[in-house]
């Protein structure tokens, strides 16, 4: 089979994926409708010199953060957000309850575009012969959930933050991509305890 075309840009429709460290991938792109990500900065400042020259002052990559816009109509379990910042006492049940904790569980997130409309999570390997273009970012966590009735509809504003490396100097922000060939899926992605 050949390689799907190249589209244009990518629109409409994306994966996106979140896995509690040690859990199982749970898909919300039937909740979440925009994604923004922001930081991963690597800035310096400059000092002057006696000779009128500048030398370079590194400072160090800034963290990622991530905003979802979505909406609910459950309080959490897939159906909603508020687990995902107080995952210490999820319900299983019905009805759900999540009150606030001091949890801070770590999570992965990951979105993902692609050209085959079968697939269903951005976690999964890509399928040959399609293309596909992936952010992850792993060891972070869901800084805030906030609700808001300001457009006459209850919608719901998440952030995700994730430091880019552990403290082993290990990455924890990963952007790849593929143009389908034969020879190169993207790999599944896995997260372990």
């Amino acid at each position: 089979m050949a390689q799907a075309n190249e589209p244009d840009a990518w629109n409409e429709t994306f994966l996106i994926t979140v896995m509690k460290k040690g859990g199982s991938a749970q898909d919300y792109r039937a909740l979440i409708t925009t994604y923004d990500i922001s930081g991963g900065d690597k800035d310096f400042a400059s000092i002057a010199n006696a000779k009128g020259g500048r030398i370079k002052n590194f400072s160090v990559q800034t963290d990622y953060e991530i905003t979802l816009e979505g909406y609910a109509t459950q309080a959490g379990k897939g159906e909603g957000f508020f687990d995902l910042q107080n995952a210490g006492t999820a319900d299983a049940t019905q009805p759900l309850s999540f009150p606030t904790d001091h949890d801070r569980s770590e999570f992965l997130l990951s979105i993902m575009h692609t050209t085959d409309s079968s697939s269903t999570s951005a976690v999964s390997a890509s399928t040959q012969n399609e293309r596909a273009l992936r952010d992850t970012f792993k060891n972070g966590h869901f800084t805030s959930v906030n609700q808001s009735f300001t457009d006459n509809i209850c919608k719901f504003t998440l952030k995700f933050k994730s430091a880019p490396f552990d403290k082993d100097a290990s990455s924890n922000v990963t952007f790849e991509s593929t143009d389908g060939s034969a020879t190169s899926p993207l790999p599944s992605i896995t997260y372990s305890a």
